[in-house]
């Protein structure tokens, strides 16, 4: 069974296994540029390619089912760290970083938001008056949302943050949840693509949607 298939297969038996939220314990890691969900789960520590607290619990079903093939631990680690993104939190490029997330319901919204949280929550800054004294200052993001669910969601995405809706409609939806001082935009898709990328490069962007805002991302940055 190829890793695809194996991780579709678990997402939708996840009603079917079992498993208790907090029977698993999820970190991130960089290691040599490459972020990696790390999670315990059964007295035994892996890791993952894919990003986010809620893909920890997704691998679990993944061991389970494993485990239940008869698969050994190698066989298991190979599955984990391997497992094509499909658009899931996937960096599509890297200067300036752009992640896309594809989104089928207002939980990945939630799940998106937890992940941003987690792994651009907060950056570490030289304190001007000493060289050795690390201050964390919050990540500059900037997210191109395409989707028309959890706007909600959004709003707590944590301070430093710019927002390009791809309609009026879902700027007001959103407006009318949240009333900070977050920047608002709206522009079509291919145009936010190519104005982020060109004017925004000192900040993590984040293009969302579903399966055909991903082929226009793709198209769009010639990935």
């Amino acid at each position: 069974m190829t890793n695809r298939r194996l991780y579709g297969n678990i997402i939708n038996m996840n009603g079917a296994i079992k498993i208790p939220k907090k029977a698993v314990d999820a970190w991130f890691i960089n290691e040599n540029g490459v972020a990696w969900t790390c999670f315990e789960y059964k007295g035994d520590v892996y890791r993952t390619n894919l990003r986010g607290k809620h893909q920890a619990y997704n691998c679990a079903h993944i061991i389970e089912q494993m485990r239940a093939q008869g698969k050994s631990r190698a066989e298991i680690d190979r599955h984990l760290a391997n497992i094509p993104l499909d658009g899931r939190f996937e960096t599509v490029l890297k200067k300036p970083l752009v992640i896309f997330d594809r989104l089928e319901s207002a939980e990945d919204v939630k799940n998106l938001v937890r992940a941003i949280d987690d792994y651009f929550g907060r950056e570490m800054q030289k304190a001007q008056s000493s060289r050795t004294n690390l201050h964390p200052r919050p990540f500059k993001k900037l997210i191109i949302f395409d989707f028309d669910k959890g706007l909600g969601e959004l709003s707590y995405i944590k301070q430093n943050v710019t927002l390009i809706f791809t309609s009026e409609a879902m700027r007001r939806a959103y407006l009318e949840t949240y009333s900070g001082v977050t920047k608002t935009y709206v522009m079509d898709l291919e145009k936010a693509i190519s104005h982020a990328v060109q004017n925004f490069p000192e900040h993590k962007i984040f293009v969302v949607g579903g399966v055909l805002t991903f082929e226009v991302v793709k198209s769009t940055l010639c990935v």
